[in-house]
């Protein structure tokens, strides 16, 4: 029992410490890099949203910023079944065919906010600001990255997930 308890507080511990050691290797700046079947596709800066870089790549014209000054972003991801879920409660989805998956910047933060796949998990995922906790919808093959000591020019990322 003294074991377990001992093994326990440890873990809390090193997650405490991790998170420490994050926040003091931050630079002031927090940003969210979304790749998309391995590949960066956009970063975003979470602490203002309008502030984004669209990577040019094949999939480049497929990132929806329209609504960038309200932390709304469209990228694109695998699709296991129709989009009817997102057109119900989001017009502008429906009225430009949005394919894909939307992510939400707020308060610091970023979350998928609506995307398909069997179980949709990654919807279920809390927002986040930690590159501890990055969010991972693999059946939609996009990965948020979070980064927090690097400028917006600074970086580009190769994801580990191919």
């Amino acid at each position: 029992m003294v074991l377990i308890a001992f093994i326990l507080l440890a873990a809390i511990l090193s997650t405490g410490v991790l998170g420490l050691i994050d926040r003091v290797n931050s630079t002031g700046e927090t940003f969210a890099q979304v790749t998309y079947a391995g590949e960066p596709i956009i970063k975003i800066n979470l602490n203002n949203p309008v502030q984004y870089q669209v990577y040019d790549t094949e999939f480049q014209s497929n990132v929806i910023v329209s609504r960038a000054n309200e932390g709304i972003f469209y990228v694109p991801g695998e699709v296991t079944t129709d989009m009817d879920g997102l057109y119900q409660t989001d017009q502008f989805a429906k009225d430009n065919d949005v394919i894909g998956i939307k992510l939400q910047v707020k308060d610091g933060k970023i979350s998928v906010l609506y995307q398909e796949s069997p179980r949709d998990l990654c919807q279920l995922e809390p927002p986040t600001d930690s590159s501890l906790r990055p969010i991972v919808c693999l059946p939609n093959k996009v990965v948020v990255k979070i980064i927090t000591s690097e400028t917006l020019d600074d970086i580009y990322l190769d994801d580990v997930l191919e």
